[in-house]
């Protein structure tokens, strides 16, 4: 199951034409720092833009201490959360949430699937305090959107943003800033798939899209295994990831 990352970019002439406006403004100098910055929000928001990640974040803000943790456990948690498809061999940086995630379902989810949904995020609760999960009624309110249905709907919804090719059971994609996840998007194939791996894909695609980026053959028994699967429980190894990196333990 392939993801898109959109990590943190922005086209290096909208800070020129920030500048250059503020600098043409003549205006003191206390004022200038709030209008570019005011220019600089405006110019993201209208191109759909991620805002620039400052070259001194550390990418490994997030990354728990592994120095106390069994060889197996750490090597997992690097596989998952630091390297991805679509750069296997390549480590990355680690991403996560820092605020609370808000999930609004959309499409159309069944009484089976909004039963499942909140299984799932009563076990993640557990796993990610002090971090919490909840569900909202209204789009506005939230910062992850999981759509149930068809590939073509999913496509047509005003809350995807990204369209997909018609060759995915599940995905998940992620919006970050300075690797602090800002907004995530989840699509739940329900037209191809039985109910049994709809409850798979449901919680792989959840706690994916929390940070737990890449899929591997490794283990069978994980929820991130990348055969088919339809496996709908958290491997002990898939509970002491997620807690390493969301409590440091």
């Amino acid at each position: 199951m392939k993801r898109i990352f959109f990590t943190d970019r922005i086209t290096k002439w909208s800070f020129a034409f920030a500048a250059s406006v503020v600098f043409y403004l003549g205006i003191p100098e206390e004022q200038k720092s709030h209008i570019s910055d005011i220019i600089h929000t405006q110019i993201i928001d209208f191109f759909n833009l991620s805002k620039l990640i400052d070259p001194k974040v550390d990418q490994n803000r997030f990354a728990p201490d592994l120095s106390n943790v069994d060889r197996e456990t750490a090597y997992y948690f690097n596989k998952i959360v630091r390297y991805s498809e679509s750069k296997p061999l390549e480590m990355g940086p680690v991403y996560r949430w820092n605020k609370n995630i808000k999930i609004y379902l959309h499409g159309k989810p069944s009484r089976a699937n909004r039963k499942e949904v909140v299984k799932v995020i009563i076990e993640l609760n557990r796993l990610i305090y002090p971090i919490k999960i909840q569900l909202v009624q209204r789009p506005e309110d939230a910062n992850s959107f999981v759509y149930f249905g068809s590939i073509a709907g999913y496509n047509d919804s005003p809350f995807s943003e990204i369209e997909l090719p018609n060759s995915y059971f599940g995905h998940f994609h992620i919006k970050s800033y300075e690797y602090e996840i800002q907004k995530a998007l989840v699509f739940i194939n329900t037209q191809e798939t039985s109910p049994k791996r709809q409850k798979h894909i449901i919680r792989e695609e959840l706690v994916q899209s929390l940070g737990f980026i890449n899929d591997t053959y490794d283990f069978k028994e994980s929820i991130f295994y990348q055969g088919y699967s339809e496996k709908s429980t958290f491997s002990s190894l898939d509970e002491s990831i997620i807690k390493l990196l969301y409590q440091g333990r």
